[in-house]
């Protein structure tokens, strides 16, 4: 792995300057050598890819180093688009759950993370002037129905007065170039009876801008079936694959109920949002016994669970291998598939020439690792995905 006194040597601590107004360079980075994997173009080589004005410009078996200002040798590296995590939870000193996005995302390989509703419309001014403008990460975001968000602890849609379709409608609108969708966390806690309500009125402002729901399973007042009920093809539930009879996937007995197997037939997708109580073994095990795969591989990082189970994107990803997912299924979870749960597919998640050089270089490691899902439950396995190097248009973060 590159620790940080070879990116000096590398010349990768300043950014990349292309000179090919003087004729000297066609590249301003070369990674060379290293085994891409872009599951949106289907890829799965060895291959050179360079990069060029922060955009990649092309991605082929043999690249003379000659035609780059920079080369660096990723031999036995994997070379994927980077990542995109579709829940984290930032706003750090404001929130509870934040925290600093750009320490646990753009370092660990996640070059865009989106905002699972730590900000409410009362709020978002302040999130995107204070979190989503200075990042480098880039960060898109969930408007949570809450006015409030995730200021405190759990019950922000308890009080009824927190749901108002109309303040959450006109931040929506105000901020559609980066809000992606509109969040309800369905908890006993979290609703108290209202979350049938607030699941609605979250619905009635994704109608109006057209964009979908996420929605937080655990716990619920309502029965989890009725929750499902109400989502539309293009919603997603997240910490769908929880401990059995919490609200996920699974019933009390681990089983997988056909009203979420005939959901998934109709476009509901099942986010994973790890977090502190949204993940167990069991429960994913179950699903992929009978077929129910993720749609999407997201951390719920967060404040509490960044320092465990959750620690960063490539933990996580290596659970689903230890699972029994193939290398190129995680990266698709984690790349292109989350991308276009959220429409944004033309904007990142591939390798493609002419796509921004938002570039994770991961390292399959070898080894004896044990692995914590939300419970604490621990699953043993020889092979760990760690980050090496990230690229954000072509520049180290």
């Amino acid at each position: 792995m590159y620790r940080r006194r070879d990116l000096f040597s590398l010349g990768l601590t300043t950014p990349f300057l292309v000179r090919r107004a003087h004729g000297q360079r066609r590249y301003s980075l070369l990674l060379k050598g290293g085994r891409v994997i872009d599951p949106s173009q289907g890829l799965n080589a060895v291959r050179d890819v360079a990069v060029a004005d922060g955009k990649v410009a092309a991605i082929e078996p043999d690249i003379s180093p000659r035609e780059a200002e920079r080369t660096v040798p990723v031999p036995g590296q994997l070379v994927v688009p980077g990542l995109v995590d579709l829940h984290v939870h930032g706003f750090e000193g404001m929130s509870y759950w934040g925290l600093d996005i750009d320490q646990h995302c753009v370092t660990r390989g996640v070059t865009t993370a989106v905002d699972g509703g730590t900000s409410g419309a009362d709020s978002f001014d302040g999130f995107r002037r204070l979190v989503i403008r200075p990042a480098r990460t880039r960060i898109l975001a969930f408007l949570n129905i809450s006015r409030i968000g995730l200021v405190g602890r759990p019950g922000e849609l308890v009080d009824m007065r927190m749901i108002d379709a109309d303040v959450a409608l006109k931040a929506a609108r105000e901020h559609e170039d980066v809000i992606v969708g509109i969040k309800v966390r369905c908890g006993a806690d979290l609703t108290g009876p209202n979350d049938i309500h607030a699941l609605r009125t979250a619905r009635k402002v994704g109608d109006a801008i057209g964009k979908p729901l996420m929605i937080h399973l655990g716990n619920p007042h309502s029965p989890t079936e009725a929750l499902v009920r109400e989502a539309r093809p293009g919603d997603m539930f997240t910490h769908s694959f929880r401990a059995p009879g919490t609200g996920g996937v699974a019933d009390k007995d681990g089983n997988i109920p056909g009203y979420v197997l005939d959901a998934a037939k109709r476009g509901i997708h099942f986010d994973v949002g790890h977090g502190i109580g949204g993940f167990a073994f069991a429960t994913a095990e179950a699903a992929l016994k009978v077929g129910l795969l993720p749609s999407s591989i997201s951390t719920d990082i967060h404040a509490p669970s960044a320092l465990g189970p959750v620690f960063d994107m490539p933990t996580t990803l290596s659970k689903f291998l230890m699972l029994g997912l193939s290398l190129d299924k995680v990266i698709e979870l984690a790349t292109i598939a989350p991308a276009r749960l959220i429409s944004r597919s033309a904007e990142f998640g591939s390798l493609r020439p002419g796509f921004p050089a938002d570039i994770a270089v991961l390292e399959l490691v070898q080894g004896d690792f044990s692995f914590f899902d939300a419970s604490r439950s621990v699953r043993k396995h020889n092979q760990k995905l760690v980050s090496v190097l990230t690229l954000r248009e072509g520049r180290l973060p």
